[in-house]
């Protein structure tokens, strides 16, 4: 996949996020997300064909929304007394990013029509 492809996939990513879009956050999961699909059809990402880059960007939405990673104010804990709210970090949220796996049930069936047999 060419840097001009991965960029627009970046840029449609930001414009549907909006106001909520983090451009660190973004090119990571973009790039977790294209080597998921690289590696679940057996294509090398320098050929995943174009007819993906769309499948590629819902995913990369529903990464980012599903898991809440454009909240800034998320709370990892709340204690009654005295008081207390700890929200979770960027780097938190990007080794939450590293653990999961963006190829989900939701896109097996668009993925599978591009699958190769491993070589």
């Amino acid at each position: 996949m060419n840097d001009e492809r991965k960029k627009e996939i970046k840029d449609k990513v930001t414009k549907l996020l909006g106001d909520k879009a983090n451009n660190d956050l973004i090119d990571f999961s973009v790039d977790r997300v294209i080597q998921s699909v690289a590696n679940f059809t057996n294509i090398p990402v320098d050929e995943l064909p174009s007819e993906i880059d769309s499948t590629i960007t819902a995913m990369c939405l529903q990464l980012i929304q599903t898991h809440e990673w454009t909240n800034n104010d998320a709370v990892n804990s709340i204690s009654e007394g005295d008081v207390s709210v700890n929200f979770g970090s960027p780097a938190e949220i990007y080794a939450q990013v590293q653990k999961l796996n963006p190829v989900t049930d939701d896109f097996i069936s668009d993925l599978i029509h591009f699958r190769r047999l491993p070589q």
